[in-house]
Protein backbone atom coordinates (compact mmCIF):
# COMPACT_ATOMS: atom_id res chain seq x y z
CA UNK A 1 0.00 0.00 0.00
CA UNK A 2 1.83 3.27 -1.01
CA UNK A 3 -0.51 6.13 -0.51
CA UNK A 4 -0.09 8.87 1.77
CA UNK A 5 -1.98 7.15 4.69
CA UNK A 6 0.61 4.23 5.03
CA UNK A 7 3.42 6.46 5.87
CA UNK A 8 3.76 8.19 9.37
CA UNK A 9 6.19 10.81 8.42
CA UNK A 10 4.81 11.62 5.04
CA UNK A 11 1.50 12.00 7.34
CA UNK A 12 3.68 14.36 9.87
CA UNK A 13 5.57 16.25 6.80
CA UNK A 14 1.43 17.00 5.44
CA UNK A 15 0.52 18.41 9.02
CA UNK A 16 3.20 20.84 8.60
CA UNK A 17 3.34 21.81 5.33
CA UNK A 18 -0.25 22.59 6.03
CA UNK A 19 0.89 25.24 8.51
CA UNK A 20 3.39 26.88 6.44
CA UNK A 21 1.66 27.22 3.20
CA UNK A 22 -1.69 28.36 5.36
CA UNK A 23 0.34 31.20 6.29
CA UNK A 24 1.76 32.08 2.92
CA UNK A 25 -0.01 34.44 0.93
CA UNK A 26 1.45 36.84 -1.80
CA UNK A 27 3.10 39.71 -0.68
CA UNK A 28 2.95 43.62 -1.65
CA UNK A 29 5.42 43.84 -4.78
CA UNK A 30 8.50 46.79 -5.64
CA UNK A 31 7.65 48.17 -2.06
CA UNK A 32 11.10 49.71 -1.94
CA UNK A 33 10.32 51.48 -5.78
CA UNK A 34 13.74 50.01 -7.13
CA UNK A 35 12.09 49.09 -9.78
CA UNK A 36 10.60 52.46 -10.27
CA UNK A 37 6.24 52.46 -9.52
CA UNK A 38 6.27 49.05 -11.60
CA UNK A 39 2.75 47.19 -9.82
CA UNK A 40 1.44 50.31 -8.66
CA UNK A 41 -1.09 52.37 -10.15
CA UNK A 42 -0.22 55.75 -9.52
CA UNK A 43 -3.34 59.05 -10.14
CA UNK A 44 -2.17 62.82 -10.58
CA UNK A 45 2.16 63.83 -9.94
CA UNK A 46 3.59 60.80 -9.14
CA UNK A 47 7.44 59.43 -9.60
CA UNK A 48 10.73 58.63 -7.90
CA UNK A 49 13.09 60.94 -6.22
CA UNK A 50 16.41 60.16 -4.79
CA UNK A 51 15.08 55.75 -4.49
CA UNK A 52 11.28 56.94 -2.84
CA UNK A 53 8.33 57.20 -4.06
CA UNK A 54 7.08 60.96 -4.25
CA UNK A 55 3.51 61.81 -5.20
CA UNK A 56 2.62 65.70 -4.86
CA UNK A 57 0.55 68.05 -5.18
CA UNK A 58 1.95 69.83 -8.05
CA UNK A 59 0.01 71.16 -11.43
CA UNK A 60 2.46 70.54 -14.45
CA UNK A 61 1.16 74.26 -16.30
CA UNK A 62 0.72 76.54 -13.52
CA UNK A 63 2.80 78.53 -11.07
CA UNK A 64 1.48 77.01 -7.62
CA UNK A 65 4.49 78.15 -5.44
CA UNK A 66 6.05 81.88 -6.73
CA UNK A 67 7.84 82.77 -7.69
CA UNK A 68 8.54 79.43 -8.77
CA UNK A 69 8.65 78.85 -12.66
CA UNK A 70 5.41 76.78 -13.55
CA UNK A 71 5.63 72.86 -12.75
CA UNK A 72 8.54 73.79 -10.68
CA UNK A 73 7.62 71.17 -7.79
CA UNK A 74 6.00 68.84 -10.36
CA UNK A 75 8.10 65.80 -10.92
CA UNK A 76 5.86 63.32 -14.04
CA UNK A 77 4.40 65.60 -16.14
CA UNK A 78 1.14 65.12 -15.20
CA UNK A 79 -0.56 67.50 -13.43
CA UNK A 80 -1.89 66.81 -9.90
CA UNK A 81 -5.77 65.01 -9.81
CA UNK A 82 -8.70 66.98 -8.85
CA UNK A 83 -10.40 66.40 -5.50
CA UNK A 84 -14.06 66.55 -5.41
CA UNK A 85 -13.96 62.75 -7.39
CA UNK A 86 -11.09 62.37 -9.04
CA UNK A 87 -8.62 61.90 -6.69
CA UNK A 88 -11.02 60.27 -3.84
CA UNK A 89 -12.64 57.49 -6.10
CA UNK A 90 -8.79 56.68 -6.94
CA UNK A 91 -8.16 55.74 -3.14
CA UNK A 92 -11.63 54.46 -2.88
CA UNK A 93 -13.51 56.91 -1.20
CA UNK A 94 -16.25 59.19 -1.83
CA UNK A 95 -16.19 62.31 -3.05
CA UNK A 96 -15.77 64.06 -0.06
CA UNK A 97 -13.78 61.59 1.80
CA UNK A 98 -10.56 63.50 2.05
CA UNK A 99 -12.39 67.01 3.14
CA UNK A 100 -11.76 67.61 6.51
CA UNK A 101 -14.52 70.23 6.91
CA UNK A 102 -17.08 72.13 4.91
CA UNK A 103 -14.62 75.12 4.90
CA UNK A 104 -11.33 72.94 4.17
CA UNK A 105 -11.90 71.03 1.10
CA UNK A 106 -9.59 68.69 -1.10
CA UNK A 107 -8.89 70.48 -4.10
CA UNK A 108 -5.90 68.69 -5.66
CA UNK A 109 -3.86 65.79 -4.69
CA UNK A 110 -2.03 62.49 -5.77
CA UNK A 111 -1.81 59.08 -5.21
CA UNK A 112 -0.20 55.54 -5.56
CA UNK A 113 -2.00 52.19 -5.38
CA UNK A 114 -1.78 48.20 -5.04
CA UNK A 115 -3.48 45.65 -4.43
CA UNK A 116 -2.52 42.34 -2.61
CA UNK A 117 -3.42 39.58 0.15
CA UNK A 118 -3.00 39.76 3.59
CA UNK A 119 -3.49 37.34 6.66
CA UNK A 120 -5.31 38.78 9.86
CA UNK A 121 -2.73 39.28 11.90
CA UNK A 122 0.03 41.12 9.19
CA UNK A 123 1.94 44.10 9.48
CA UNK A 124 2.23 46.62 6.95
CA UNK A 125 5.16 49.13 7.82
CA UNK A 126 6.65 52.20 5.91
CA UNK A 127 9.10 54.71 6.17
CA UNK A 128 7.78 58.11 4.96
CA UNK A 129 8.53 61.98 5.01
CA UNK A 130 6.22 65.02 4.81
CA UNK A 131 7.16 67.95 2.07
CA UNK A 132 5.40 71.40 2.08
CA UNK A 133 5.87 75.05 1.10
CA UNK A 134 2.56 75.81 2.64
CA UNK A 135 1.88 77.93 5.80
CA UNK A 136 -1.93 78.37 5.47
CA UNK A 137 -3.73 75.89 4.91
CA UNK A 138 -3.90 72.00 6.13
CA UNK A 139 -2.81 70.37 3.17
CA UNK A 140 -1.60 66.69 4.44
CA UNK A 141 -0.11 63.25 3.56
CA UNK A 142 -2.56 60.28 4.09
CA UNK A 143 -2.93 56.04 3.12
CA UNK A 144 -6.44 54.21 2.48
CA UNK A 145 -6.64 50.38 3.25
CA UNK A 146 -9.76 49.31 1.46
CA UNK A 147 -11.64 53.01 1.43
CA UNK A 148 -10.46 53.67 4.92
CA UNK A 149 -8.70 56.73 5.72
CA UNK A 150 -5.67 57.24 8.30
CA UNK A 151 -3.83 60.46 8.05
CA UNK A 152 -0.34 60.90 8.47
CA UNK A 153 1.02 64.00 8.78
CA UNK A 154 -0.40 67.90 7.79
CA UNK A 155 1.66 71.19 7.74
CA UNK A 156 1.47 71.78 11.15
CA UNK A 157 3.92 68.33 11.89
CA UNK A 158 6.84 69.70 9.13
CA UNK A 159 8.81 71.53 11.12
CA UNK A 160 12.19 70.67 10.15
CA UNK A 161 14.20 72.82 7.39
CA UNK A 162 14.23 70.74 3.69
CA UNK A 163 16.50 70.69 0.97
CA UNK A 164 13.95 70.78 -1.49
CA UNK A 165 11.08 72.52 -0.21
CA UNK A 166 10.45 74.99 2.38
CA UNK A 167 9.76 72.47 5.53
CA UNK A 168 9.39 68.86 6.15
CA UNK A 169 8.75 66.35 9.01
CA UNK A 170 11.86 64.31 8.44
CA UNK A 171 11.72 60.70 7.73
CA UNK A 172 9.48 58.62 9.78
CA UNK A 173 7.51 55.04 10.34
CA UNK A 174 4.49 53.90 10.20
CA UNK A 175 2.70 50.77 10.53
CA UNK A 176 -1.08 48.86 10.38
CA UNK A 177 -2.03 45.80 11.73
CA UNK A 178 -4.78 43.99 9.25
CA UNK A 179 -7.75 42.60 10.99
CA UNK A 180 -9.25 40.98 8.27
CA UNK A 181 -7.86 38.16 5.98
CA UNK A 182 -8.18 38.57 2.08
CA UNK A 183 -7.03 40.94 -0.70
CA UNK A 184 -6.59 44.50 0.04
CA UNK A 185 -6.38 47.85 -1.93
CA UNK A 186 -3.42 50.19 -0.30
CA UNK A 187 -2.82 53.80 -1.56
CA UNK A 188 -0.90 56.18 -0.66
CA UNK A 189 -1.47 59.92 -1.00
CA UNK A 190 -1.32 63.69 -0.58
CA UNK A 191 -4.26 66.61 -0.87
CA UNK A 192 -4.18 70.37 -1.37
CA UNK A 193 -6.48 71.50 1.18
CA UNK A 194 -8.12 74.88 0.40
CA UNK A 195 -6.65 76.16 -2.96
CA UNK A 196 -4.91 75.13 -5.34
CA UNK A 197 -1.92 77.06 -4.69
CA UNK A 198 1.08 75.81 -2.84
CA UNK A 199 2.86 72.47 -3.38
CA UNK A 200 3.08 69.48 -0.56
CA UNK A 201 4.56 66.57 -1.18
CA UNK A 202 4.16 62.51 0.80
CA UNK A 203 7.74 60.61 -0.17
CA UNK A 204 7.21 56.85 0.67
CA UNK A 205 9.61 53.66 1.02
CA UNK A 206 10.39 50.59 2.11
CA UNK A 207 6.99 49.20 2.03
CA UNK A 208 6.43 46.14 3.71
CA UNK A 209 4.34 43.60 4.84
CA UNK A 210 5.40 41.06 8.01
CA UNK A 211 3.08 37.81 8.09
CA UNK A 212 1.62 37.54 11.39
CA UNK A 213 3.30 34.28 13.64
CA UNK A 214 0.80 32.25 15.13
CA UNK A 215 0.47 31.93 19.02
CA UNK A 216 2.59 29.18 20.10
CA UNK A 217 -0.49 27.13 21.10
CA UNK A 218 -1.66 27.03 17.75
CA UNK A 219 1.84 25.33 16.87
CA UNK A 220 1.50 22.73 19.72
CA UNK A 221 -2.23 22.20 18.70
CA UNK A 222 -1.36 21.26 15.11
CA UNK A 223 1.85 19.13 16.36
CA UNK A 224 -0.50 17.04 18.84
CA UNK A 225 -3.24 16.38 15.50
CA UNK A 226 -0.02 15.87 13.26
CA UNK A 227 1.25 13.27 16.01
CA UNK A 228 -2.20 11.16 16.44
CA UNK A 229 -2.58 10.80 12.93
CA UNK A 230 1.16 9.03 12.77
CA UNK A 231 0.09 7.39 16.24
CA UNK A 232 -3.06 6.21 14.07
CA UNK A 233 -1.67 5.14 11.25
CA UNK A 234 0.80 2.49 12.89
CA UNK A 235 -1.88 1.09 14.85
CA UNK A 236 -3.70 0.75 11.55
CA UNK A 237 -1.16 -0.91 10.60
CA UNK A 238 -0.24 -3.43 13.15
CA UNK A 239 -3.74 -4.50 13.07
Amino acid sequence: MNSLISHPRLVLAAFIGTLVCGNAHAQILNGNFNSGLTSWTSVGDAGIVSGAARVTTASSEFEDDFPATAGAFNISGTSAALGGGALEFAVGLSATGLDLSVSNTAFEGSAITQTFNVTAGDTLSFNYNFLTNEGTFLDYAFYTVNGTKFNLAQVANATSASSSFAFETGLLTASHVFTTTGAVTLSFGVVDIGDFGVTSALDLDNVTVVTAIPEPSTYAALLAVGIFAVVAVRRRRAV
